[in-house]
């Protein structure tokens, strides 16, 4: 008998030590001390410029710290619920496998093209997993979640009204706002809040890139839309409704056209998921806003634009105004909807919505809306409203745009890496180390403009299908339990999350959001979100589902949190040192540029001693060898000692084992060589890596000039098997150049050709040369013979000239025009061309 009893209390006990996160009534203090922490990531993590991931130094040192944050909250997250986690149902399971993902990396470095920029990649992809894992399990603690939810509203408000104070000129005070804890504001401004391209100033706040701003407007202005629909508090609901002007119009002064073509698509999708009454609530509401800001996005642009320019705190006052004014009004009327007309809607479309199919109709007449809505901006006067800037960008929303047709030239030129490298890609940063080899034409991209199609070069096919199965099990398996809750409260607790994952993801088939970390962060911790509402059933068999005895009781028989926990702190603790050691190298780096930079004589040893530094803790990081490289050919410039480019040259090959399609490198050696005299090794790196860079037209220039020079010095020696390779070299590049240049009269009207890339005369003249050299007069003379003019003053047609006449003679021919001319100008021009074309090779 006592014993029973002790086995049930036992029994109890157990049971009530892993109750699931969800059933826990009160947080304990790492859980708010978790909660606290993010929130300040959040407030600071944007203003590191996104934490954009741009493959140089510069941008390396906030994202380093972002995956120190990211250790210490997994290693909070794991110690707050270990004794609550299960690991093996259907939504924790997901904890586990996103950590798949950086594993993709991770075998991805064995092919890698960029050993840095593969390291870079493993660490952000543990950080996503990580705020992945967090999501996944804090978001199912029903405060904590709310607290989250507001949290990131309420800095995605605070992110909007910087850039707002950016717009209206107040630069100066926006940026002494934030310089104390960020880099990016130089000379007392947040560089590029406000940005400059093409289409003239575009709003990007925080992101200095209008579009990425664009997709993270969008994917809140949908969760700020649903949270101002389910707010149960009068002054949530103003609050709210009043930030929606200001978001929509923080969309329309990015100009950005993905944006304004994804928007009215993701909207539609997302009014799958309501019931009738909350549909129509939707677009009410955001019907309501887009008018309000369409009254004021005239003169709010107009202001920004003369602001940006030349400030006055009149106009800055007027701008405000305006804003706050409409923000207000618009705030009043969705107080108003959400009084009287959302209860009207949901009694009398109570019986429509259990209705089958019902939520179809509302986005069926929503693509129909889309469309006449479209038509009429677009295809009547009514775009004559609009500010002129942003009528210009809608005028131009076709598929014969420049910008389409580049972007489908990028997925294009993408698919070809994959064939070259498609089990497991190229490693992190690939596309970036090796679009130039692939390009179609010499556009300038480091990114591809779609996150999958960079995902796949990275981690090829085994890497991308991975990523698919995690997003469809999560997606699949949250909009299963979507529908099958029956409680309204639970059923919207993580449609938030869906909201903004869902958004971003499919604003990142057109472009490169997801290279912004902050942004990245942000889709997984939602993604996390998503997860932690999926029905918490075993993985494998038909047990009883989360909350009943039989899953408690399985929970707390297992191991496998404690293992979890285990592995999550070993996985913390290597990206600590990890990133740590990452960081001490940048910090010795800058060191090293400081002294350079301020000093007027530079002190060798002072500066060789922070480089060092840095190259013990990462050997072979290019921008600290080039750094190093440049260092020591200044010395051998002073001291002509050959040791110093003796190191330049082993620290470079070295790198270049690691790095072998960075250009600055290979380019540096070449000069390295060139120091050394060894012209043939020079000329060799340039040669040699030409496939790499097939159009950049100086390093077609450089093979041409050093094969013709290089030629002619062993036409000089008699060594005439040298002379013919090196002149091969030169006659292959510019026939390959000219090839190019036919190739981009091909390009569609619409289409920018990017980069400069044509032949000059002096890379024509050096390409007559070589082809002569070759062995190839008559094409000698006909390159030639294109280049020369009547001015026979000028010593390059001269030069021209004479080489024409020694290959026309060599084929057996004669331009006896050219000749007298040539001949009166210079005489001496006779014995040259009658002693070259005479020696046979």
């Amino acid at each position: 008998m006592t014993n029973q009893v002790y086995g049930k209390l036992y029994d109890e006990s157990s049971k009530k030590e892993r109750i699931s996160i969800e059933q826990m009534n009160r947080g304990s203090a790492l859980i708010w001390t978790l909660v606290s922490a993010l929130i300040i990531f959040l407030i600071w993590a944007p203003f590191q410029q996104g934490l954009f991931n741009g493959q140089q130094l510069e941008f390396e040192r906030p994202i380093y710290w972002a995956v120190i944050w990211s250790a210490a909250l997994l290693l909070l997250c794991v110690a707050a619920f270990v004794k609550h986690m299960r690991i093996t149902d259907r939504r924790e399971i997901t904890a586990v496998w996103v950590w798949l993902l950086p594993l993709t990396y991770i075998l991805s470095l064995f092919s890698a093209v960029s050993h840095y920029m593969a390291m870079d990649m493993i660490l952000i992809m543990c950080a996503n997993a990580a705020f992945f894992s967090i999501g996944v399990f804090l978001l199912q603690h029903h405060a904590a979640n709310r607290v989250m939810r507001a949290a990131l509203l309420w800095t995605t408000y605070i992110v909007v009204i910087y850039g707002f104070i950016n717009w209206f000129g107040q630069r100066l005070f926006a940026g002494s706002l934030v310089g104390w804890f960020t880099r990016i504001v130089s000379n007392g401004v947040y560089t590029d809040a406000v940005m400059t391209d093409s289409n003239g100033l575009r709003l990007a706040s925080v992101f200095q890139y209008a579009n990425t701003y664009a997709a993270f407007l969008m994917a809140m202005l949908f969760a700020v839309l649903f949270t101002a629909v389910r707010s149960r508090k009068w002054y949530d609901t103003l609050i709210h409704g009043f930030m929606l002007v200001p978001i929509i119009l923080s969309i329309a002064l990015t100009l950005s056209r993905g944006g304004l073509i994804m928007l009215p698509v993701v909207f539609i999708i997302l009014l799958l998921f309501l019931k009738p009454a909350q549909q129509l609530v939707w677009i009410i509401n955001l019907m309501l806003s887009v008018i309000i800001s369409l009254i004021v996005l005239d003169p709010i642009t107009q202001l920004g634009l003369s602001l940006n320019q030349v400030y006055n705190g009149a106009d800055a006052l007027k701008g405000w105004a305006l804003l706050i004014g409409a923000s207000a009004v618009n705030a009043a009327l969705i107080w108003l909807v959400g009084k009287f007309l959302q209860p009207l809607f949901e009694r009398k479309f109570k019986r429509w919505s259990s209705r089958r199919m019902a939520s179809l109709w509302l986005p069926l007449g929503g693509v129909l809306a889309v469309a006449v809505l479209g038509f009429l901006i677009v295809g009547t006067g009514l775009r004559n409203t609009l500010p002129e800037n942003m009528r210009t960008r809608v005028e131009n929303i076709n598929f014969q745009q420049h910008s389409v047709l580049e972007r489908i030239t990028f997925y294009k030129d993408a698919m070809k890496m994959v064939a070259d490298y498609p089990v497991l890609g190229g490693g992190g940063g690939a596309w970036a180390v090796l679009y130039e080899k692939y390009q179609n034409n010499p556009y300038i991209s480091n990114q591809t403009h779609n996150y999958f199609l960079q995902y796949l070069d990275e981690t090829g096919i085994v890497g991308l299908l991975i990523l698919l199965s995690f997003l469809i099990y999560v997606f699949y398996q949250y909009i299963r339990s979507y529908y099958r809750i029956e409680d309204e409260e639970k059923k919207h607790a993580h449609f938030f999350y869906f909201l903004i994952a869902f958004s971003i993801l499919m604003h990142s088939l057109l472009d490169f959001n997801m290279s912004y970390v902050y942004i990245s962060i942000l889709v997984f911790f939602a993604l996390g979100g998503m997860a932690a509402a999926i029905g918490a059933k075993p993985l494998f068999g038909k047990k009883a589902a989360e909350g009943t005895k039989t899953s408690n009781a399985e929970g707390s028989g297992t191991g496998y949190p404690a293992i979890y926990t285990a592995a999550a702190a070993v996985i913390a603790i290597v990206l600590v040192i990890t990133a740590g050691r990452y960081l001490a190298s940048i910090k010795a780096s800058q060191e090293a540029s400081q002294l350079l930079q301020g000093a007027e004589q530079i002190n060798y040893e002072e500066v060789r001693e922070p480089l060092d530094r840095a190259l013990d803790i990462r050997p072979t990081y290019p921008a600290t060898v080039s750094q190093l490289a440049a260092l020591l050919q200044g010395v051998y410039n002073s001291t002509q000692d050959v040791r110093y480019l003796n190191e330049a040259e082993s620290r470079l090959t070295d790198v270049l084992k690691k790095e072998s399609h960075s250009k600055e490198l290979i380019a540096q050696l070449a000069s390295v060589y060139m120091m050394k005299n060894d012209q043939q090794s020079s000329f060799m790196q340039y040669a040699n890596n030409l496939d790499k860079f097939t159009w950049d037209m100086n390093w077609y220039n450089q093979v041409i000039m050093q094969a013709a020079n290089l030629g002619y010095q062993a036409f000089g020696q008699g060594d005439f098997e040298s002379q013919k390779m090196y002149a091969q070299h030169g006659s292959d590049a510019y026939d390959k150049m000219v090839a190019g240049v036919e190739h981009l009269k091909t390009l569609p009207e619409g289409q920018l050709q990017g980069r400069e890339f044509s032949i000059t005369p002096q890379t024509a003249l050096s390409a007559g040369k070589a082809k002569y050299f070759a062995g190839q007069p008559e094409e000698a003379a006909s390159v030639l013979k294109g280049l020369l003019t009547d001015d026979y003053s000028n010593p390059e047609n001269l030069e021209t000239a004479r080489w024409y006449l020694i290959a026309l003679t060599k084929t057996g021919q004669e331009d006896q025009e050219v000749y007298d001319k040539l001949i009166k100008a210079d005489p001496s021009a006779k014995e040259q061309i009658e002693s070259l074309s005479a020696i046979e090779f």
